[in-house]
């Protein structure tokens, strides 16, 4: 059986859910449980909606996924966006390889590069930034596409489909099966898409006011909201098995858990990519190794399609009260536990 790269690949691109927009009238954009058996997905950071049939379920193991842009660099003419690729099964073995076998951190990066450098790039949706969009001409050198089509300009923001020509070069006859099935599907993803305003998960997040659930943590125990009554203050930090900050920063979360219990402050982990039982398997070793103590949680569909679609990725932390309402602000990204004190101390300021 061949290995998946996906969840070193994909950011996290997870989800069907419900959505607003700031747009005219707050139009609603809502995938129904119909839409969500065809396929669609829907990423409130990027603002779009769209269907993928089954071949991209098909060859998921093949898909490779890169972010576009910067949402924190102004200066970057693409705000977000995703660009879908296809990666053949020789690729893929070559990569572990890599990964199992080539000790220097150098020649390793090195190898690696020239590795997704033979990567087929498919298609690619591109937010650009209205007041930073260059010359028409200008575009391709950006998103790196054979073909760029303006779609919509919602706000302050510029959507972009962009793909490339058909191109097998280089492919046993078995990975162009593979290439062409999902190459073939772009049109179908282009006429399915939607566009609005997108939104930072700290507006997708505290525009929830309320985080409630009922979980099961590692161990199998039931875990529900109630669980907050039991401090002033509580921090969800959402983070994935595949994800090395979120692993380096573990020994801290836990060090900030035992000296802030007696300010009534406590913290709570969300699995991102379970259910799963391999990476459950995996989330128990990393937890087991950084010494963790504080309870982590296998999110359920309600919190897939809402909370982990409300994110741009993995680690993301924020804040809630002893009733589970949001306050405080949305980390993205980690941080040193001097920050992360910082912002705890900072949100329950807020409660006073």
């Amino acid at each position: 059986m061949k290995k998946s790269l996906s969840k070193i690949l994909i950011f996290l691109l997870a989800g069907m859910l419900i959505l607003s927009s700031t747009g005219c009238g707050k139009k609603k954009f809502t995938i129904t449980a119909e839409e969500k058996e065809q396929g669609y997905r829907a990423y409130k950071d990027m603002g779009l909606k769209f269907k993928m049939s089954d071949v991209w379920k098909e060859y998921d193991d093949n898909l490779v996924v890169d972010r576009l842009g910067d949402e924190e660099d102004e200066s970057n003419p693409i705000y977000t966006g995703r660009n879908y690729g296809f990666i053949s099964n020789e690729l893929i073995e070559k990569y572990y390889d890599v990964i199992d076998n080539v000790e220097n951190k150098e020649e390793r990066n090195k190898k690696i590069d020239e590795i997704f450098s033979q990567v087929k790039n498919i298609f690619s949706i591109a937010v650009f930034r209205k007041d930073k969009l260059p010359a028409e001409d200008k575009i391709a050198e950006l998103t790196k596409m054979d073909h760029n089509e303006k779609i919509s300009t919602i706000s302050e923001y510029v959507f972009y489909f962009c793909r490339n020509d058909y191109d097998d070069t280089g492919l046993s006859e078995e990975a162009k099966k593979g290439y062409k099935a999902m190459f073939d599907d772009v049109e179908n993803i282009k006429s399915s898409l939607t566009v609005y305003k997108p939104m930072t998960p700290q507006e997708s997040i505290t525009g929830m006011k309320k985080l409630e659930f009922s979980l099961k943590d590692l161990e199998g125990n039931d875990v529900t909201d109630a669980i907050f009554k039991d401090n002033k203050l509580t921090m969800i930090n959402i983070w994935g098995t595949f994800c090395g900050p979120c692993k380096r920063e573990m020994p801290d979360l836990q060090a900030l858990y035992e000296e802030l219990k007696d300010e009534q402050i406590s913290i709570i982990g969300i699995i991102s990519d379970t259910p799963n039982p391999e990476n459950e398997d995996a989330a128990r070793q990393i937890i087991e190794s950084s010494g963790v103590k504080f309870i982590n949680l296998i999110p359920d569909d309600n919190i897939k399609n809402n909370l982990l679609t409300s994110i741009s990725g993995v680690p993301t932390s924020f804040f809630v009260d002893s009733n589970g309402k949001i306050v405080g602000e949305v980390i993205t990204g980690s941080i040193s536990k001097e920050e992360y004190q910082e912002k705890m101390l900072e949100a329950l300021q807020l409660l006073k």
